[in-house]
């Protein structure tokens, strides 16, 4: 995951394009249990002309590249061809293994096999054997997967190996898994010269137990990279994207917040790529730069009121406000009408809406298409149009020629929404930019001039909120219309927020500028729907190559430009930055977070300095003045957090709704233990009751009934007559079965043969009793078994 920004053209750029074009041979479908060998006798095996490898071959070759294991047989074989930016068709073997048994899936392999070169292109394997069960922690760390991944890659690419440098960027924040279960990415970026061409390279897979899961090879062919250019350098490319960088405010609202979502005032930018030549901002194809631009409001104040919800239309009503702002194809007629209720459990209200559908009737649709198919939803209680869409389809790919100006659409959009949002005209600004900035050759197949307001209060943009207007080029009418309005309760007046530089040098602080190669026209050309359809068939066909614009008659080399890109230094998840603090905060929760790695100074040397960092790690023990302070008494509320973060996994998900009634007077929604609390209810870790004391210091046979109840074990341990518990204490223990238990397994011990119930727990006595409760829980967890 990365840093919360608007969206730019980076991500377009950076998803590989793959284009699927079936060739002419394909297996017969396969026996489930039996293997696949040579065609049925009496049959031959026909082939297009462009493939090299045969099927025998192919399979042959997935045998010397895999060791597959014991009981695993081929099901199928297939033959496809993908095309990877703008090259031709690759014709790709593909092979499906699985291990079955009485019906019964014991795990799968799948193997592509390049059809031309015999090289191995892609492998992945899934065990879902119930007797499977990996080891905590992992028998292989890190390191161990990197030399591993590397040992794969001599293997397979040894001709490649020269041009491949490691990515450390996922080992840099990374953090030991809580489970055994686990899967490290091990990538290699493809080096042209010195210099990282990351949108190819080779990718491995290995598990906890040292076994390799997963490999893929991206190698794009025939690119023409840039040459002949000196970078301007590291130095002068800071300074230039700090200089060019578009930072700007926004509210953000973290959807697993805490209690009441309140929504965030947060500094972001869009990222952007700099030619490395002259340090001027690029981006692939001729994409537009996404900007802020001018925040200027379509009025200084409201137009009106907003409507009140007071009405209560019918559907004839509903189908009437349509109608008076919206043209219709002509014979078009209201064919459904559906009602539906719903609250937002965040401001408790009642939402109400129409959504109708018109179309025409089957005889005046000559070309069947559903061209004229038109849907709209409208707010029954104010009146709102809330959206409408007319369905449209291009025939043809010969270019349009508009009759509507983006001028002249930019201003009906602006007529438009003064007539049906007034009360928001003070909150609505043109984002004007992007009309602008389309390439002409985009231009020639566009359909529709598609307009966008964003709502922004204040100068701090609302989210995402905002209406999303598009006018035919042809017609001028108005074919789409959406808008999206929260009522959450955003500041009508800007807050306080730190200065400008002050952000722009913390936002830039997590990113490392690199110098890179990135595919230019690695990107579809602009098509609309139908047009895009009857492109993919050109493709398919042979026609064209995958890239190629329809009507060009040429194909067009990928292109690879010289640029300086911002690389993220934290993945780990989402995360924005607090313009009123110089916080990082959770992007999920909204909580504060710390980037790096979490660093305490009383815990080196100590005897549970792994323990105590792994908590760390996943924040689940705090860090004050850098130091954790190991001997400390655990409170209550501590104990759940840890335990609950543990069990999970990490801290992802443990989410509850502002609605949830609270199991404890003590611990309300909102509080900093509330979602913990909650989730150790769900899970059977406590039972609801009048109070939690979540600041209460946690005993050592609490801590053991929590264990206990964590392994699934909570009514075993009431038969305390199987257990021969040897506990000098043993008559202070309420529960001599739980106490047993933990002991018995050594993930708590014993002093001097006393169990000392009543004893505070520390954090470092915490932590290490966890750490063993995850290594048990994979020792003694029980694979579920499917019975048909």
């Amino acid at each position: 995951m990365k840093l919360i920004k608007k969206a730019s053209s980076i991500a377009v750029a950076s998803a590989l394009l793959l284009t699927y074009a079936p060739l002419a041979w394909a297996d017969e479908a396969a026996s489930p249990s039996s293997s696949v060998g040579a065609p049925a006798k009496g049959k031959e095996e026909t082939l297009p002309s462009n493939v090299n490898i045969t099927k025998e071959r192919a399979i042959e070759l997935a045998k010397s590249y895999i060791d597959l294991p014991e009981g695993y047989a081929l099901q199928s074989v297939n033959l496809n061809a993908y095309a990877v930016f703008r090259q031709k068709p690759v014709p790709t073997w593909n092979l499906y293994y699985a291990k079955r048994s009485k019906d019964h899936d014991y795990g799968s392999i799948n193997i592509t096999i390049n059809g031309l070169t015999g090289k191995l292109t892609g492998y992945s394997f899934y065990n879902n054997d119930p007797n499977y069960k990996p080891s905590y922690p992992p028998k292989v760390n890190f390191q161990g997967a990197k030399e591993i991944a590397s040992q794969w890659i001599d293997k397979l690419n040894p001709a490649d190996r020269k041009e491949l440098r490691y990515n450390d960027r996922q080992e840099q924040s990374f953090r030991p898994p809580l489970n055994g279960d686990y899967q490290y990415n091990i990538r290699f970026d493809r080096l042209v010269g010195d210099v990282p061409f990351p949108q190819d390279g080779i990718q491995v897979s290995v598990n906890g137990e040292g076994q390799v899961t997963g490999y893929s090879y991206s190698w794009t062919d025939a690119v023409k990279f840039e040459q002949g250019v000196t970078p301007i350098g590291l130095e002068k490319a800071a300074q230039a994207f700090r200089d060019k960088a578009d930072v700007s405010l926004s509210y953000q609202v973290p959807y697993e917040s805490r209690g009441e979502k309140k929504p965030l005032i947060s500094y972001g930018m869009s990222t952007f790529f700099l030619a490395a030549a002259k340090g001027e901002p690029w981006s692939p194809s001729d994409l537009p730069l996404i900007s802020s631009g001018e925040r200027k409001p379509l009025t200084d104040q409201p137009l009106g009121d907003a409507p009140s919800a007071s009405l209560n239309l019918s559907k004839e009503e509903a189908a009437g406000k349509v109608l008076s702002v919206f043209k219709l194809p002509q014979d078009a007629k209201l064919e459904d009408a559906s009602y539906n209720e719903y609250t937002n459990p965040e401001t408790g209200k009642t939402e109400a809406n129409w959504n109708l559908r018109w179309n025409l009737a089957p005889d005046k649709d000559t070309l069947g298409k559903g061209e004229n198919m038109v849907w709209a939803s409208v707010n029954s209680h104010t009146g709102e149009i809330k959206n409408f869409n007319r369905n449209l389809y291009m025939e043809s790919s010969k270019p349009i020629e508009p009759k509507v100006s983006a001028e002249d659409a930019s201003s009906k959009a602006v007529e438009m929404v003064k007539q049906q949002l007034p009360a928001y005209t003070h909150q609505l600004v043109l984002d004007a930019g992007v009309l602008k900035q389309i390439p002409e050759e985009r231009l020639k197949n566009m359909r529709t001039w598609d307009v966008r307001f964003n709502r922004v209060i204040d100068g701090v943009a609302a989210g995402g909120e905002g209406v999303n207007i598009s006018i035919d080029r042809d017609t001028g009418d108005i074919v789409n219309y959406y808008f999206s309005f929260s009522e959450r309760p955003y500041p009508q007046h800007k807050p306080d927020v730190i200065a400008l530089d002050k952000a722009k040098e913390l936002l830039f602080s997590q990113y490392d500028i690199e110098l890179s190669y990135v595919l230019d026209q690695g990107i579809t050309p602009y098509l609309s729907s139908g047009l895009a359809d009857k492109y993919k068939l050109m493709v398919a066909s042979g026609e064209i190559s995958p890239g190629t614009q329809p009507g060009s008659g040429t194909d067009i080399a990928p292109e690879a430009k010289l640029v300086y890109g911002l690389v993220p230094k934290y993945t780990r998840e989402p995360f924005f930055l607090d313009a009123q603090t110089g916080q990082w905060r959770s992007a999920t929760t909204g909580e504060p977070i710390t980037l790096e790695k979490a660093v305490a100074t009383d815990i080196e040397g100590h005897w549970a300095q792994r323990e105590l960092q792994l908590m760390l790690d996943y924040q689940a023990l705090d860090v004050k003045d850098g130091k954790v302070n190991p001997q400390q008494a655990m409170t209550r509320g501590e104990m759940i957090k840890m335990l609950v973060i543990a069990m999970n996994g990490g801290n992802y998900g443990i989410y509850y709704a502002s609605d949830r009634t609270a199991s404890f007077a003590d611990v309300k929604n909102g509080s900093t233990y509330f979602a913990y609390v909650e989730n150790a209810v769900d899970r059977g870790l406590l039972d609801p009751g009048a109070e939690f004391n979540p600041n209460a210091i946690m005993t050592r046979e609490e801590m053991a009934q929590l264990i206990v109840r964590a392994l699934g074990y909570k009514n075993l341990a009431e038969y305390e007559a199987v257990f021969n518990a040897n506990i000098a204490d043993a008559a202070k223990l309420k529960h001599i079965g739980q106490v047993a238990i933990v002991v018995g397994l050594n993930i708590m011990s014993l002093t001097d043969g006393s169990f000392s119930p009543d004893e505070e727990v520390t954090r470092a006595a915490a932590a290490t009793a966890f750490f063993r409760y995850l290594q048990k829980r994979a020792e003694l967890q029980q694979p579920p078994r499917y019975y048909y």
